[in-house]
């Protein structure tokens, strides 16, 4: 990501964590409100208003960056044909929590809440993962890209490197 701002990676993967930490304290209080089970422990009335409120500005944050990120890195991977099954799943999952968000805010009725309180646990749930499998992929197309870098990089494993122009 040669073309980010020196800060964009530390930035997008803070706003990740802050939206995965608050979004891990919501979970018992969303599976007592919209699915009934009986939890030992929920955040207390008064918290989870500030937490879910975090929550909100995280995604908005990392909407934001998803706007960023479309822009170069989205592009050119699809360009070059790489890592394209993870990085849609990545997009796709954004885009369901995105809509079941404003489901749990916005739907009517019995059913659709409980769908996109689903919807949402389990795609929040996988994103951790998706991105694992991201970076993974990445790693391994760099691999492929610049050999004698990722054999040097193996081979060198105790010297640190502060160069910012290899992936």
């Amino acid at each position: 990501m040669k073309t980010y701002p020196r800060a964009f990676g530390p930035t997008l993967h803070l706003a990740a964590v802050a939206l995965l930490g608050t979004g891990l304290l919501l979970v018992p209080g969303a599976l007592q409100m919209r699915l009934d089970w009986d939890l030992p422990w929920v955040l207390p009335g008064g918290l989870r208003v500030w937490v879910a409120m975090l929550h909100a500005l995280s995604f908005l944050l990392i909407a934001g960056l998803i706007g960023a990120v479309w822009a170069v890195h989205v592009r050119a991977g699809w360009a070059r044909r790489e890592n394209m099954v993870s990085g849609l799943s990545l997009l796709a999952a954004f885009g369901l929590l995105g809509l079941s968000g404003l489901g749990l805010y916005y739907a009517a009725g019995e059913a659709l809440p409980k769908w996109s309180a689903v919807a949402h646990l389990l795609a929040g749930g996988l994103l951790p993962l998706l991105y694992g499998a991201h970076r993974l992929g990445a790693r391994a197309a760099a691999a492929r890209a610049w050999p004698r870098w990722a054999r040097l990089a193996r081979d060198q494993t105790a010297r640190a490197s502060t160069a910012r122009t290899a992936p």
